[in-house]
């Protein structure tokens, strides 16, 4: 008798009908990355469905078959589901939607995987009435990504001088080369994808240390947009879409 594959954790990215009574899931694996699978029946099976099959739950589960599309096996719940309220959970729509339209399927993302943990239990923890709190679990999210893809170049890497970004300095951002410096006359407004050397530099902490000032959120979101809109082109997301459409903006 063949051995069954070890289980896995996963979370669910996205799911759509299939067939009378199945699913397409879109599931997040640390070590498999973004992979596809069929869950036969699970429509037909609503507690199942409902009690184990939804977003931002912790899963572990079991994939069968050779091929890209696998079926879904035995399923467990594993650690509470992480309940996101008011706009947390737009945010939380927001992340696996980058997933799906990004990753490519069968790559090892460990360290996103962290993050989107991280992320989930940070959008948890929000009272969802404020879109303020949001930027910055956003933020180390998007650049994890970003930087998983090979798609963010070192923030603070002068590609000119090929030393550190300088703090009084002003770079531009050249996509495949990196920052480039600047030199701007008087008090001259920066350009959209012009960033002082201390917006670049404050985002790099703010990363890394997961507190983010408000001086930063501004240049994080304006960089982690110009890269993101590269790989995404002129396909809006949805997940966007029905936030402005719930809260206006």
């Amino acid at each position: 008798m063949k051995t069954p594959p070890p289980a896995q954790p996963a979370y669910i990215l996205h799911s759509r009908p299939y067939r009378d009574s199945s699913l397409i899931l879109e599931l997040f694996t640390p070590n498999h990355g973004r992979i596809g699978c069929v869950a036969r029946g699970a429509r037909r099976d609503k507690q199942r469905r409902q009690q184990a099959l939804q977003p931002f739950t912790p899963l572990l589960v079991t994939l069968l078959g050779a091929g890209s599309l696998k079926t879904l096996g035995p399923v467990e719940n594993v650690g509470v589901p992480l309940w996101l309220k008011g706009r947390a959970v737009y945010g939380g729509l927001y992340a696996n939607e980058l997933m799906v339209r990004l990753l490519p399927e069968g790559e090892a993302h460990i360290g996103l995987f962290a993050t989107y943990q991280r992320l989930l239990q940070e959008l948890s923890d929000l009272g969802g009435t404020d879109s303020a709190e949001l930027e910055g679990p956003l933020r180390s999210f998007e650049l994890q990504l970003l930087a998983e893809l090979g798609s963010c170049p070192p923030l603070d890497y002068c590609v000119q001088s090929q030393g550190v970004v300088s703090e009084a300095g002003s770079y531009r951002l050249e996509l495949e080369v990196g920052f480039v410096p600047v030199h701007r006359q008087g008090a001259t407004a920066l350009r959209e994808w012009e960033f002082f050397g201390s917006e670049l530099l404050g985002v790099l902490r703010a990363k890394e240390s997961g507190k983010w000032p408000a001086e930063v959120l501004g240049p994080a979101k304006r960089l982690t947009r110009i890269l993101l809109h590269t790989l995404l082109g002129e396909k809006p997301l949805q997940s966007r879409e029905l936030f402005k459409q719930v809260y206006g903006k």
